[in-house]
């Protein structure tokens, strides 16, 4: 996963397909401002991506997937989607 990776580099420039929800979550050590800040492996600047539904800073290091914020932001985003799915008739679901 090199920035310079080819692979890496040509994925960039593809687009998200149109109806693909995309939220971001970024990790970013220390206190300082986000703009600058890193995970301790990849910058903010890297990581940011225009034109998400949502974006959540968490102050974590790059293995953030245990921090209390992701999981509870995953489970937010996964519940936002399920209702969207079940009010366009995408699939049947039960009422919560």
């Amino acid at each position: 996963m090199s920035p310079g990776s080819p692979l890496l580099r040509t994925l960039a420039t593809i687009p998200v397909a149109p109806g693909v929800a995309v939220n971001s979550i970024v990790a970013v050590k220390g206190e300082g401002p986000v703009a600058g800040g890193s995970d301790g492996v990849v910058r903010y600047a890297s990581a940011h991506l225009d034109g998400v539904e949502s974006e959540l800073v968490v102050r974590s290091g790059h293995s953030c997937q245990a921090n209390p914020a992701v999981i509870d932001e995953v489970h937010r985003i996964l519940l936002e989607h399920a209702d969207r799915a079940c009010a366009a008739g995408i699939v049947a679901c039960a009422p919560r």
